[in-house]
């Protein structure tokens, strides 16, 4: 059963008293009075108590040891519980025994004037309830009445108790009080956890961002330190050698059969000896070329019999090779021209031993159509293997794929014979790619994004570009090599995180988003609490979380 405690102060009068009665939301009030019992010693005021506690639906219980304020209780049929945990009961208080030896006085003893004012007095006896009947409870005047104490030699009437007063129990309300105590204190741990440690905020902030593009000329090198404002990017490379081979074909053919072969026969006029050397050539009328072999010398003409009046010729004789193989040059006879001026030739006989045979042989041409097609040819998996060589923190750039040899070699060589037809021209072949760490693009595009600020205190680089950025038209050089890096970075309002924490601290949603939306740059503010019973953000700094949203402004 639940009750009320009211502690009595030693000040409190019984209106006082009687009013934290009523005041009471509980059916079971108990009084716990002071050492100094004071104002209850009165048993008008217990009566009073009493009956204020039945006008009031309340049952009334004083929690005291004092035996004196027992007996009044008693009287005014109030029960008594030792403390709050006890049951309470209405004591029992034994009638005063009367010696009626000791306490008789004889009035002749007595002076007559004595004897005069007792005359006609009756022994008084306990206070009856008559003595408070007309009194009211709600009068500020019954702190003054007072019981008056009994007369002495007068017996205390045995008091009667009711058998339907009801005598409230604390057996149950202690069992209750243990249970809502524990629920009480997890109550309280509730309540801590709720409002010092449960409390979040996450500050979501939509950042509106422009696009810069960036364009910027660079050297590449290995021994170069990266710069924006020297346009330089350090790089590496990797090298791959191979035997580039292709086959081609060889288009031209020669008649390598025998040539043919004769005598000629050289004659002239002449006062000394004509030579004619090796290698003239001597062509027949319908343009076949015989080519002599030997050096020959014609003597000078004579004069002897048969000679006159005509010196006679002088003549030599020597052999001829055709100039070309083939039957062609079989038969031919006759005379030739060629052999120098006054001198004639004629073959002496026809000539023969001219044969054919057609072959294929390696052209000039045909080695450059085949150097042509060796640089033209498909090097995917070459590639493939030298950017594997790269890690993944690197950008791999696919312009400065290049391959580099000496001079192609055919086989057979030039001008021979290609018995199948197919000859191969092979060359040495180094192939180069280069890259760039991604920490060192970063670096330099951030600084080219950094340049196209207009305030750097009021904006900041959101995206260098590095997931975009492009890295084409390589030239190679000797120590260095050139490329353009291109890509698009985001720029947008500068947000001090820190700050913001500090400012938002123990502000509400629409405070938070006027201070946020002021910011030039921000599009939106939304701040998200929990638990849900949360409606400020908490006064720690490490309770508040933000998260940016970055949308392309531009």
């Amino acid at each position: 059963m639940q009750k009320d405690v009211v502690y009595i102060d030693v000040e409190d009068d019984i209106t006082a008293i009687i009013g934290k009665v009523k005041a009471a939301k509980e059916k079971v009030v108990a009084l716990v009075p002071p050492k100094r019992i004071g104002v209850l010693q009165s048993a008008v005021n217990l009566r009073l108590l009493a009956r204020a506690g039945t006008q009031s639906k309340k049952h009334v219980v004083l929690i005291t040891n004092n035996q004196a304020l027992i007996s009044l209780a008693s009287s005014a049929l109030i029960p008594v519980a030792k403390n709050l945990q006890s049951k309470p009961e209405l004591a029992e208080i034994p009638a005063l025994s009367v010696d009626d030896d000791d306490d008789i006085i004889d009035g002749e003893q007595l002076p007559v004037g004595e004897l005069a004012k007792t005359a006609d007095t009756a022994p008084a006896t306990g206070v009856p309830d008559s003595a408070i009947s007309g009194l009211d409870i709600d009068d500020d005047d019954a702190k003054s009445a007072r019981a008056k104490p009994p007369i002495a030699g007068a017996a205390v009437a045995k008091p009667k108790v009711k058998s339907g007063v009801k005598v409230p129990s604390f057996n149950t309300f202690r069992k209750k009080i243990f249970i809502f105590g524990g629920l009480g204190v997890l109550l309280i741990g509730f309540l801590i956890w709720a409002v010092w440690f449960a409390p979040r905020a996450t500050l979501v902030i939509d950042a509106r961002t422009t696009d810069k593009a960036i364009n910027s000329e660079a050297a590449f090198g290995s021994d170069v330190t990266t710069s924006f404002d020297d346009a330089t990017i350090k790089s590496l490379s990797q090298q791959e050698k191979d035997v580039a081979t292709i086959e081609f074909d060889a288009t031209g053919s020669k008649d390598v059969g025998e040539k043919a072969t004769g005598q000629v026969k050289l004659s002239t006029q002449a006062l000394s000896s004509t030579a004619v050397p090796a290698g003239t050539s001597l062509s027949t009328p319908n343009g076949l070329v015989f080519i002599t072999s030997a050096n020959a010398t014609i003597p000078a003409s004579t004069i002897g019999p048969g000679c006159f009046p005509t010196a006679c010729a002088g003549s030599a004789t020597v052999a001829v090779t055709a100039a070309a193989s083939g039957t062609s040059y079989n038969g031919a006879s006759g005379d030739l021209s060629g052999a120098g001026s006054g001198v004639s030739a004629s073959l002496t006989g026809a000539t023969a031993g001219g044969t054919e045979k057609i072959v294929k042989i390696v052209l000039q041409a045909d080695v450059v159509k085949a150097t042509e097609q060796l640089e033209s040819q498909n090097s995917d998996e070459i590639k493939k293997k030298l950017a594997a060589k790269f890690g993944t923190s690197d950008v791999v750039i696919d312009s400065s794929f290049a391959k580099s040899g000496g001079d192609a070699t055919p086989s057979p060589a030039i001008g021979q014979e290609v018995a199948s037809g197919k000859a191969k021209l092979t060359r040495d072949t180094t192939y180069t790619m280069t890259a760039v760490s991604k920490s060192d693009l970063d670096t330099y595009l951030k600084s080219a994004a950094e340049k196209t600020l207009a305030n750097k205190d009021e904006q900041r680089v959101y995206e260098t570009g590095l997931a975009k950025a492009t890295i084409t038209e390589f030239k190679a050089g000797d120590r260095v090599g050139t490329a353009t890096v291109s890509t698009t970075s985001q720029i947008g309002p500068k947000i001090d995180e820190a700050k913001i924490k500090d400012s938002v601290k123990g502000k509400r949603f629409g405070e938070i988003q006027a201070d946020l939306q002021s910011i030039d740059g921000v599009n939106n503010a939304d701040t998200k609490f929990w638990p849900f019973w949360v409606k400020t953000v908490p006064n720690d700094v490490n309770k508040i979380k933000i998260e940016f949203k970055l949308k392309d402004g531009s």
